[in-house]
């Protein structure tokens, strides 16, 4: 299989497994949150693991094996791959922000 192809699939599947797991871990407790749930939790790991799946599968899927976010020699990260790392931590920082603010306006103190 063509690498381009192949890292284009693999974007799809990252972003896919990322809407899933956004819409298990972070939409289904905000509306059980909305519906005054007597306990409504939440994981940690999701704020990590949704804008990883998400960033990479749009990245890949964009990109496809054109853009290096890696390099193998080296085992580092290009600029772009920096760049990619520093979207993923604004967005798991800001996603738990806003959610666990939610949750507070909403009369939940922990998630």
């Amino acid at each position: 299989m063509n690498p381009d192809l192949r890292n284009r699939l693999a974007g799809l599947l990252f972003s896919a497994v990322g809407v899933a797991l956004g819409w298990w871990g972070i939409w289904l407790p905000l509306q059980a949150a909305r519906a005054q749930m007597p306990e409504v939790r939440y994981h940690l790991e999701i704020f990590a693991l949704v804008p990883l799946t998400l960033v990479f599968g749009l990245f890949l899927f964009i990109a496809g094996d054109k853009l290096p976010y890696r390099d193998a020699a080296r085992q580092t990260l290009t600029p772009i791959g920096w760049v990619l790392f520093a979207i993923i931590a604004i967005c798991a920082a800001g996603s738990f922000f806003w959610l666990k603010s939610t949750f507070a306006e909403l009369g939940y103190q922990n998630g």
